[in-house]
């Protein structure tokens, strides 16, 4: 894709100068070269020291105790991964749980809620009064047939079939 811009490539294209000077390296502004160094001579030194039998067998219990103390705490580190995995996995699961007996609690409530509505629908003093006349026959009552009763009478007899009762009770004794 070409600059529209950019005359200089109408302008200079049958020109060799120019051709050759975009080819210059002086002007370049590409990073110098990297040059590596020359490779360094490796120097083999002897051991001329011997190491005892006790040496090496303490280097050996080192070495050792080194990779147990190694593969303890990558075990460590495993264990403590999984019960962190199996934590996280619990609490997913107790969260799942709350929230499907939240759901069931909230069912529970609506259906409550609509039971206690229907049943102030049928307790109502007019359902009451229609059920009395249709299904049961009823008719409301007439001032004439109410009848009063005085209590006074009924006391009185009560009063004195206790008392006879309580002298009845003492003579047995």
């Amino acid at each position: 894709m070409t600059n529209t811009g950019d005359f200089r490539r109408y302008s200079f294209a049958g020109d060799t100068t120019y051709l050759i000077n975009s080819f210059d390296v002086s002007r370049s502004s590409a990073a110098p070269s990297y040059k590596p160094d020359t490779q360094r001579e490796l120097k083999v030194r002897e051991n001329n020291k011997r190491k005892s039998k006790n040496q090496l067998l303490q280097e050996q219990r080192f070495a050792f105790r080194k990779t147990f103390t190694i593969a303890v705490s990558a075990l460590l580190a495993v264990a403590m991964l999984f019960g962190v995995l199996h934590t996280y996995a619990k609490k997913n699961e107790l969260n799942h749980e709350i929230s499907s007996l939240e759901t069931k609690l909230t069912v529970a409530q609506s259906e409550n809620t609509r039971i206690n509505s229907e049943l102030n629908a049928l307790v109502s003093m007019s359902m009451i009064d229609k059920y009395a006349v249709e299904k049961l026959g009823m008719t409301k009552m007439q001032a004439s047939q109410i009848r009063y009763i005085d209590v006074s009478q009924f006391k009185e007899e009560h009063k004195s079939a206790v008392q006879k009762l309580e002298e009845q009770a003492k003579a047995k004794k």
